[in-house]
């Protein structure tokens, strides 16, 4: 059977406090002895005193580093990620900062897939492969921008009847672009991930702004969502056929490639 606690320290506290037997040492040498048997008694019935408290406290090295019992200091978290801000910015629309932060968390958290960049990444930030993912989010955002300035004019109310498009697969009606990054009802058919609901909106005027595809959060989402299958489709930005948007298709009649670029370019880090 196992000793009790309390057993166990006074059979300790009896052993070393037998007077220790003499060898012909000197008697300075017995009471050094003496004392150094006696230290060693009390420490020993500290620490099992301790393990062995009714209140189930367990005696840790930190006890004796932090005698007054309370918490250490822990490290402080670091200081969070300022986004450098897009192209939308302005003092006028102080709005659009939302866009920002918005666009980049969901970037660095749910569009994680763009993170590792695209085969022509280095054309619009050629330090990209240098960068952290908080940096790396906030270039796919100001692509997405800088793209937004010619698909929209930074408007989420804009329209623009594709008339070569034809039919729109959802709303039966004629297809139209809306929204910052100029897209569509029926794109809720190839990319669910769009929040678009055409049901409520259908009771709407076209140019309501309750829309849910002008929200400027769901255009937005969607539009980085659709960039992150191009991406993993063709690993590239800039693509000669099968691109979302005409700003982005090389050699296109509607390209903008070399603007966009400089404008990514912008950010302070890209070079």
């Amino acid at each position: 059977m196992f000793f009790k606690c309390a057993e166990f320290i006074g059979t300790v506290q009896t052993l070393f406090s037998q007077e220790p037997q003499s060898h012909g040492g000197p008697l300075g040498n017995q009471e050094a002895l003496q004392k150094c048997l006696s230290l060693t008694v009390i420490f020993i019935a500290f620490l099992l005193a301790a393990a062995c408290s009714p209140s189930g406290n367990k005696f840790q090295i930190s006890d004796i580093q932090n005698p007054s019992g309370s918490t250490p200091d822990k490290t402080t978290d670091p200081t969070p990620y300022e986004v450098h801000p897009l192209s939308w910015e302005t003092s006028s629309k102080p709005e659009r900062r939302d866009w920002t932060t918005y666009l980049h968390d969901r970037i660095l958290n749910t569009w994680s897939t763009l993170l590792p960049g695209s085969n022509d990444m280095h054309k619009f930030c050629p330090r990209y492969s240098s960068l952290d993912n908080n940096q790396r989010a906030n270039v796919w955002a100001a692509l997405l921008s800088a793209m937004s300035k010619f698909e929209s004019s930074y408007n989420p109310l804009n329209r623009f009847h594709e008339d070569t498009m034809g039919t729109d697969s959802v709303t039966k009606r004629p297809v139209y672009s809306e929204g910052l990054l100029q897209l569509s009802y029926q794109d809720i058919r190839g990319y669910p991930f769009c929040e678009f609901d055409w049901e409520a909106d259908k009771k709407l005027s076209d140019t309501d702004p309750r829309k849910t595809i002008f929200d400027p959060y769901k255009n937005l989402d969607c539009g980085a969502g659709i960039m992150a299958r191009q991406i993993a489709r063709k690993g590239l930005i800039a693509v000669s056929s099968g691109p979302y948007w005409s700003v982005i298709k090389d050699g296109g009649r509607y390209s903008q490639i070399p603007k966009i670029i400089t404008m990514v370019n912008e950010l302070p880090f890209c070079n």
